[in-house]
């Protein structure tokens, strides 16, 4: 619908704003996937995986595709110049596959959660280009045929558009970029290849950025595939229109659209707050209106939509900015919220 009109962009929007029933409590023993045409995803950790946990239950039912949130990043994946660790990302990686979920990698290159010995790596540009090559490649093979797809940048751009001073960029320069994607492609033809970021929506001078690297990308056929966006979002910013604007602007470039990271923050200005119907319900109306979009991007362009966690108890969010929030799709008695409820409706 977005694609060849506009005005029916708005129109459609404007459907979303009237369309603000009354959440009701929900039957959490229904699973999200089941009734999605498009992969449900969430982000987990190896302890989501134990028997007999609410945390099993949850990411069993309600979950088609998972990503690992941190044992498949350098510190822990690759902690020595020369040593891999394998058995915790093999463990979760077969749990996932036993399962008959999706798996996403994430992610090959950040500039975060780099082991020491990287990030003191000595050596000439080559010998940059070299030990990057080994780090992605490696990877690669290792999960070759299981591992379907890879966020094989995260976060590379400032928020003012400009490139990230990452040891990447400093030793070998800005064609790190594209040098991660090829070695990516040249280890396993067949993964889908993501960039991954945030504030995409929100950021018109980091979004256009992003677009005009990916663009030249693929004007010189670097494989690339897919676009990751974080929606670290609120349920006061950004607007179901720009959230609209950015994903159409992706898909328009050929690129597959990851809701990559999702939470909707109650609490983005880290005030004191009381937990009320009211905000519950707005956060609720926030999912039903971003699922909607979602679901109008044309059908071969939506990758899925992930959760960066299933419960309000282990979300990144209050330790990271230090403030009291609830952003995820279950509270912290792991009980389903009205967002939860709402999302299940926009199915």
């Amino acid at each position: 619908m977005l694609k060849n009109s506009t005005l029916l962009l708005f129109l459609s929007l404007g459907l979303l704003s009237c369309k603000k029933s009354e959440t009701r409590d929900c039957d959490d023993a229904i699973s999200l996937y089941s009734n999605s045409s498009f992969p449900i995803g969430v982000a987990i950790e190896s302890y989501d995986m134990l028997d007999g946990t609410r945390n099993k239950e949850i990411i069993d039912r309600q979950f088609n595709s998972f990503t690992p949130e941190n044992i498949f990043k350098p510190n822990s994946l690759h902690p020595e110049e020369n040593t891999f660790n394998w058995p915790e990302a093999d463990q979760m990686l077969d749990y996932a596959l036993s399962q008959n979920k999706r798996f996403h990698g994430h992610t090959l290159l950040w500039h975060n959660q780099l082991p020491l010995w990287m990030e003191n790596f000595q050596g000439n540009s080559a010998e940059w280009e070299a030990m990057l090559k080994t780090h992605i490649q490696t990877i690669c093979h290792h999960f070759k045929g299981k591992v379907k797809a890879w966020d094989v940048l995260n976060e590379a751009f400032n928020e003012d558009g400009s490139l990230r001073n990452s040891i990447w960029k400093q030793h070998i320069g800005a064609s790190y970029i594209e040098k991660a994607f090829v070695f990516a492609h040249e280890a396993d033809p067949e993964a889908i290849l993501f960039y991954n970021d945030f504030n995409l929506a929100l950021n018109d001078k980091k979004r256009d950025a992003v677009v005009s690297l990916i663009r030249n990308l693929k004007q010189r056929n670097i494989p690339i595939h897919g676009i990751g966006l974080q929606m670290h979002i609120s349920i006061y910013y950004p607007s179901n229109v720009v959230i609209a604007s950015a994903m159409k602007e992706f898909y328009q470039l050929g690129l597959k659209v990851h809701l990559s990271e999702l939470d909707i923050s109650l609490n983005p200005r880290g005030l004191d707050i009381e937990l009320t119907d009211k905000l519950l319900q707005k956060q609720a109306q926030k999912m039903y209106s971003v699922s909607l979009l979602y679901q109008q991007i044309p059908k071969a362009y939506q990758y899925g939509i992930t959760f960066w966690g299933h419960s309000d108890v282990h979300s990144w969010i209050p330790s990271f900015f230090g403030r009291e929030d609830y952003p995820l799709l279950f509270d912290a008695n792991y009980k389903a919220k009205p967002m939860y409820c709402k999302f299940l409706e926009s199915l």
